[in-house]
Parts: structure tokens; C-alpha cells; sequence
């Protein structure tokens, strides 16, 4: 449970479920008692009636609980009425094996929340160290039902930045983007999580093999996942999915620290004139192919990389003759010097070979810094990576592989 509201409430709750458990199942148990009342009714004075496209919304964060729900549970006589719906529906419909983590994952989002007033968190923290279960659950639900469920669009916080850097602006687990752009303003779409937990189940004794960082809020026990995987991976943290998460950052840190190296390297800007004009061969240009006989990249790509080397094969020999005419152009009127460009690409190579990428994290990577150093966009991302299939074979990527 990242946020507290109501849907986040809501799926916190439908993951600790006995079937059936989907989404109108979780909703109609959590408001339906609600909605029965005579007095709960909308806009146009009718029944509430819980729908899929009702249910849907709530979970999307699209709508708000309605607000004659939100008037029922303003009292302390619907609170004693939530307490007894929780011990006599709620909690029997729970799974026993994983019901704790969804407390625990409760009371991290309740002691995670600043605009909660302390002494709220104090009483909601008290029932859930006396596991007063029913007490704790009621108290949460009635809270969440009252807080603003639609989606409040939190803009980016600076000191997240490195983290989102770090693992690209992407979700390392599913790549779904971490941020989306509404109204020139970076809007947030995932979760800091603690790769080692703070709080550890007691059964997990396999944590015990591993040591806890004596601050776990160190960034090197942090990492950006999207909302969905974050969520999922607070509420239920196995040793298994620790060890993968730990595997991951370790990974993303060392591939991002490389990415900052070679970000440092310069590449002349007269790249970007031989990228333009790769992009913009005529459709009915003769391009004259390079002979089998002269290539040598099954040389320098390991046999298990086959579709990599089927790749950079297809691009070395449509185009490479057509780079080096270009190449020599740009020599001949003086506008830009070859052996710089060619020691700059290796420099680059040669940064990336100190980590432990694999040959097609290397020529994506080069491809990427040759686009960012050259400001030509996602569009000219292919002509990029022709670039670097012909200095392949022209061996400033790549050293022959011993036999």
C-alpha cells in the first residue's frame, strides 16, 4: 500500500483475500454495508448502486467515494457498525497466511503519511501493535473513505530524481515510465521502495542469512518501481524477490554510473550531419553493398549473440560503403575529421568494455550516447545504430575474439 486512499485501501485488501476476491468482490465487501443504508443516496437521490464502471473508476482513481458515503461514515456510530462488519465479514473472509502482511503494509502507509495528524497515527499505530485487527481495519476504512481518492497528480520531488535516472525514467521490472508530463509539469507514476524492508515478517527467517543495512534509507538500498510493482512489492517483500530486486539496483547502479562516464566523453558534432543524411537516403538510391568476403563481425560478436550479430550484418552490408562515401565528403570539404570521430567512438567502447554490459547492452548504449551527444532524436535512433554497426567493422567496437 503506497498512498492512503481508498483505492489503494481497497487492493491492499483484495490481495489477502479468499476467492472470490476480484475487484467487484473487494468493493461491494468494503462499501456495500455503506451503500444499503436509506439514507446513503446520489445526486439524484437514488440508491448507490455498485457497477463495474463504478467499481473501475474507484480503483483507477478516476472519481472520488461518493460524498453521501463520505457523510455515513462521519460518526462515531458508523465506527462501532465498522468494527462489527470487519470482525464478522472482513477479517473471516481473509486468507490467515498472508493477512499480516497486509497490516503491516497498512500501518507502514499510515506511519509513511505526512499530512496525517500525529495523534491519529499514535491511536492507528497503538491497534496495530495490540492486533486489535478489527479496530485497526475499521478506523483505516473509515479514514480512506474520507480522503480524496482521485489520482492527485504529485509532481515530481527533486530528491527523487537520481533515482529515477538511475533506472532511466523506467520501471526496471515491466519499463512502464515512472513520469508523465501534464500541463509542462513532471507528474509522479512510481514508488521509492526499500529494497530491504523495513519491516521483515517474523516467519521470513531467511532474512537472517543476509545483513540489514544499518540505515535503511541509505540510496543504495532504494529504487524506483511503478506504482503497481511498488505497491506489490511492500505489501508482500519475499527473500526471493528481495535477492531480485537486490540483483536489479546493483545492475541498474553500475549501468547508470557507466552512463555518466561516457556522457563525459565528447563526440564532434559532425556526426550528426552523416546521421541526418543517413536518415534521409532517397528511396531510390543505388547503395552498393560491402562483399561477404570483407566482413568480419562474426570476429568480434560472440556466437550466442546470433541475433545481434544478424543485425549489425544486415546494417554493415547495406551500408557501409554509403558511410565511408559520406566519411570521405566530410574530409574532402573539411568540415569535420574522421580519425577524431573514430577515436572518440572507441574512447566511449572502451568505458563501456569496464562494465559487465553484454555486447547488445554495449551497441545500445553507444547507440543512445551517439543520439544524445548529436541531438538527433528517437526518430534518427536507426541511423545510430548503423553508426555503430559500421564501426564495428571498421574495429573501434569490439576487439577480435581470442580463439
Amino acid at each position: 500500500m503506497t498512498e492512503l486512499c481508498f483505492s489503494e485501501f481497497a487492493k491492499c485488501v483484495q490481495k489477502s483475500l479468499q476467492p472470490p476476491n476480484n475487484d467487484m468482490d473487494t468493493v461491494t465487501l468494503l462499501l456495500k454495508w455503506i451503500t444499503d443504508k436509506p439514507n446513503v443516496l446520489d445526486k439524484k437521490n437514488n440508491p448507490i448502486n455498485i457497477d463495474p464502471k463504478m467499481v473501475s473508476e474507484l480503483l483507477s482513481r478516476k472519481i472520488d467515494v461518493h460524498k453521501s458515503i463520505k457523510d455515513a461514515c462521519s460518526t462515531k456510530a458508523i465506527l462501532s457498525e465498522a468494527i462489527k462488519h470487519c470482525e464478522k465479514k472482513i477479517l473471516p473472509s481473509l486468507n490467515p497466511i498472508v493477512s499480516d502482511d497486509m497490516y503491516e503494509a497498512m500501518n507502514r502507509a499510515v506511519m509513511a503519511d505526512e499530512t496525517m495528524a500525529s495523534r491519529k497515527k499514535k491511536k492507528l499505530n497503538q491497534m496495530f501493535d495490540d492486533g486489535k485487527e478489527a479496530e485497526f481495519l475499521a478506523n483505516l476504512l473509515m479514514y480512506v473513505i474520507n480522503r480524496d481518492n482521485r489520482n492527485p497528480n504529485i509532481p515530481v520531488s527533486e530528491t527523487d530524481i537520481p533515482f529515477l535516472a538511475e533506472v532511466n525514467y523506467k520501471c526496471p521490472i515491466c519499463q512502464r515510465p515512472l513520469v508523465e508530463a501534464l500541463k509542462n509539469t513532471q507528474i509522479r507514476r512510481y514508488g521509492i521502495v526499500h529494497i530491504y524492508p523495513d519491516s521483515i515478517k517474523e516467519l521470513d527467517s531467511q532474512f537472517s542469512t543476509v545483513k540489514k543495512p544499518k540505515n535503511i534509507n541509505i540510496s543504495e538500498n532504494k529504487i524506483a518501481l511503478c506504482i503497481d510493482h511498488a505497491d506489490a512489492y511492500e505489501a508482500d517483500t519475499t527473500f526471493e524477490d528481495y535477492l531480485k530486486l537486490k540483483k536489479l539496483k546493483q545492475s541498474m547502479a553500475a549501468l547508470y554510473s557507466v552512463r555518466m562516464e561516457i556522457n563525459s566523453s565528447s563526440l564532434d558534432e559532425e556526426i550528426k550531419d552523416i546521421l541526418i543524411a543517413l536518415a534521409n537516403i532517397p528511396a531510390n538510391a543505388n547503395l552498393e553493398e560491402l562483399s561477404m568476403d570483407a566482413l568480419r563481425l562474426d570476429q568480434k560478436i560472440l556466437s550466442e549473440n546470433i541475433l545481434l550479430l544478424n543485425d549489425e550484418m544486415t546494417r554493415v552490408l547495406r551500408y557501409y560503403h554509403y558511410i565511408e562515401e559520406l566519411f570521405a565528403a566530410m574530409e574532402r570539404e573539411g568540415t569535420g575529421d574522421f580519425d577524431l570521430i573514430a577515436s572518440e567512438i572507441r574512447t566511449a567502447y572502451k568505458k563501456l568494455t569496464k562494465s559487465q554490459l553484454s555486447q547488445e547492452e554495449i551497441v545500445n548504449e553507444l547507440a543512445e550516447w551517439i543520439k544524445n551527444k548529436s541531438n538527433v532524436g528517437d526518430r534518427n535512433m536507426r541511423a545510430c545504430h548503423i553508426i555503430v554497426a559500421y564501426f564495428i567493422q571498421n574495429c573501434e567496437v569490439f576487439d577480435e575474439i581470442s580463439k
